[in-house]
């Protein structure tokens, strides 16, 4: 569909035009041993332009960022910045020049205050004799957030922060690592992917805010979002550059179209694959007066054999905290049963062993272990069952150890059936595309073959072709009688998805919504549930 932008951008896009561009990438190729990860490609920034730049995972967007912000060099092509061609050796030679970049993942370090992340690794700058200058530290910091119209606690520690608050402080740093520059550029990889709605229209006001100081390259899957704060619109496919077009002739249709080589499937949700739910189905997930500290109170429901539950609620409203305890993740007041069986609470293992898999929010830090391989990550939760043990005799003794040959057979059934693009098994996690990252989390609990899966935002940074084989995998689950708790942003995604919808508000599970596929309730009347005082 089209969208209308929420930023005047003609007399912007017609100025820019009339200017050389301030950065200018022409033939740029790059090549990974036998893997070309970019192809040939040319594009332009003009000062302050937002230029948006879509693709698939693994298209070749975070290699194109990484090599213009100093982090890759290119095999081929070169690179000319406000006129003069240049070749950056590392990030902060690039940042010199004005160019930084916010990456998908947060790289802050939670236990400094806000004001030491905001200069990390610029403290140089700031010393007094052998020790920092910390009141000169926050009087900068101070500066900088009022620059930026970022309102942020500079003394507090950063793990106290908002998700979206430690996002501002990220495009703040980058900023302020390239202030010196005279036209800085922002790369933004991804930055709305963990941002509940509220913080999503803060960074879009900031952005067009600082259009008079800076130029922007934003990155996301979110295309609509993409459409709403972009002047023109690159579409990578295949590490080529496919098209480019003005934002304001893109739709969502077309851009799906362009970075997918076809049309998307009508039916997105596969909603008329949804199960639907006897009366009598049997209860799988029992949940009874649900507490966690002051995030979840006394929070009740189940959901049935082969049941997709939603957990919809605005930033605060304690679903992110339910979707945690429910894995086990978080210790909680109350009762957890899965098929009967209490579990105790606070303790992923025990849900493990009890039948509950889990997909958290944020998979960097908890759904993968980046340094080791594909096949180790997917076979990790199934380790000591029965799937990947052999007995060896040993000493008159049969020994359970793990069987390689099978795991290997797991790894390379979970990259068949997602579609995860990867070089093989033994590709460290940590070298794959967020999106196929994500794929390899719930990959491990296919194999599991778990009676609860708990996911946290599912489809958070994968693009719109692996969406919809993540939802086709999700409809599989159910099919076979997985119970799923879907805990999501995105409206559109859970409505799609879910056969009933929880709606959260400040900690309290307040109403249960039917979602049959043939009566979906609209947006509308699931924000004003979540949104009533």
């Amino acid at each position: 569909m089209s969208t209308t932008h929420s930023h005047d951008s003609t007399e912007t896009r017609a100025d820019a035009e009339s200017r050389d561009p301030l950065l200018h990438v022409e033939g740029l190729t790059k090549r990974f041993k036998n893997v070309t990860a970019l192809d040939d490609v040319t594009f332009d920034i003009r000062e302050g332009e937002v230029v948006g730049l879509v693709g698939e995972n693994g298209a070749g967007k975070s290699t194109l960022l990484n090599i213009l912000s100093g982090v890759h060099s290119a095999t081929e092509g070169r690179v000319v910045l406000d006129g003069e061609e240049v070749t950056f050796d590392s990030p902060t030679e690039a940042a010199e020049r004005g160019i930084s970049i916010v990456q998908q993942e947060q790289s802050i370090v939670p236990n400094l205050t806000g004001y030491e992340n905001l200069f990390l690794g610029r403290f140089g700058q700031y010393t007094s004799g052998p020790k920092l200058n910390r009141s000169e530290l926050r009087e900068r910091g101070n500066a900088v957030l009022s620059a930026l119209g970022i309102d942020l606690d500079l003394d507090a520690p950063v793990r106290s922060y908002e998700f979206n608050e430690r996002q501002m402080l990220e495009i703040a740093r980058a900023f302020n690592s390239a202030r010196e520059a005279e036209n800085p550029i922002l790369f933004l990889d991804e930055p709305t992917a963990a941002l509940e709605q509220s913080g999503r229209d803060v960074l879009f006001d900031r952005i067009n805010d600082l259009r008079d100081q800076a130029s922007f390259v934003f990155v996301s899957h979110e295309l609509e979002e993409v459409m709403k704060i972009s002047d023109r619109i690159y579409v990578l496919k295949d590490g080529r550059v496919v098209d480019e077009l003005p934002a304001e002739k893109a739709t969502e249709e077309v851009l799906q179209e362009k970075m997918v080589g076809r049309s998307t499937s009508e039916e997105y949700y596969r909603t008329n694959e949804q199960r639907e739910i006897a009366p009598d189905a049997p209860t799988v997930l029992d949940v009874d007066g649900l507490g966690v500290d002051d995030l979840v109170n006394d929070v009740s429901f189940d959901v049935r054999e082969g049941e997709i539950f939603g957990v919809v609620g605005v930033e605060g409203s304690g679903k992110q905290a339910l979707g945690r305890a429910l894995a086990g993740a978080a210790d909680a007041e109350g009762t957890i049963a899965v098929r009967g069986e209490m579990v105790e609470s606070g303790s992923v293992p025990r849900f493990v062993e009890a039948g509950v898999g889990y997909v958290p929010k944020e998979r960097k830090s908890e759904g993968v272990l980046l340094y080791q391989s594909l096949r180790e990550n997917v076979s990790l939760p199934s380790i000591n069952t029965p799937k990947l043990q052999r007995r060896l005799p040993v000493l008159g003794s049969l020994l359970p150890t793990l069987d390689f040959n099978r795991e290997q057979v797991l790894a390379e059934e979970s990259i068949e059936d997602l579609a995860i693009k990867t070089p093989g098994t033994e590709a460290l996690v940590h070298t794959l595309s967020g999106g196929n990252q994500q794929k390899a989390v719930i990959a491990k609990w296919l194999q599991r073959d778990v009676d609860v899966l708990v996911v946290d935002n599912v489809t958070r940074g994968i693009d719109v072709g692996a969406k919809e084989e993540v939802y086709r995998v999700i409809r599989q689950l159910a099919d076979d009688g997985v119970s799923i708790v879907l805990v999501g942003d995105e409206l559109p995604e859970v409505i799609g998805m879910s056969n009933r919808i929880g709606v959260m508000r400040h900690g309290e599970l307040t109403t249960v919504v039917p979602a049959p596929a043939g009566d979906k309730p609209d947006e509308e009347t699931l924000i004003e549930e979540m949104l009533q005082s």
